[in-house]
């Protein structure tokens, strides 16, 4: 099965994709801080329409398009979770955002709602340019937490 149009043209805009559904049956999640406890995770999935992409390796640290995009104090917002899986059913989206917490889970917020906003803007870019529609039709929010048990607070 390989993925539909739409899918594959969101999939080659984005230059952090690691897994595809017609081509993986796992997506393996990694955390980059060399602090962090938890470092791995392997979701187990089955073929279809979907991919996933690390936003977080993604960023980089030079704006080519704004400063809005840089890193630092100054630009909060410019955060991202740890992986992104993206589902195809019935022509719309399944966003599946994932965040590893090894220590104190905190400021997975923030990264989820970076990586949110940045999804949108991908989507709609591959509207106004290619023409191919994407609707985002449901989207989950998944903390995977590798420390001493602890409340999180989630909403």
């Amino acid at each position: 099965m390989a993925l539909s149009v739409e899918l594959d043209l969101l999939r080659e805009s984005l230059s952090c994709c690691a897994y595809r559904g017609d081509q993986h049956s796992d997506v393996l999640i990694e955390e980059h801080d060399v602090l962090a406890k938890l470092k791995k995770v392997t979701l187990r999935a089955s073929n279809g329409d979907w991919f996933s992409f690390d936003p977080d390796k993604g960023r980089g640290s030079k704006a080519l398009m704004s400063p809005l995009l840089t890193t630092g104090k100054a630009h909060d917002h410019h955060r991202a979770c740890d992986c992104v899986v993206l589902i195809r059913r019935d022509d719309k989206i399944t966003a599946i955002y994932i965040d590893l917490k090894s220590g104190n889970p905190t400021g997975y917020s923030g990264q989820f709602k970076s990586t949110r906003q940045f999804l949108r803007y991908a989507i709609g870019l591959i509207e106004e340019f290619h023409g191919q529609s994407l609707e985002l039709g449901e989207e989950r929010y998944v903390v995977l937490y590798g420390g001493k048990p602890a409340l999180i607070q989630k909403t």
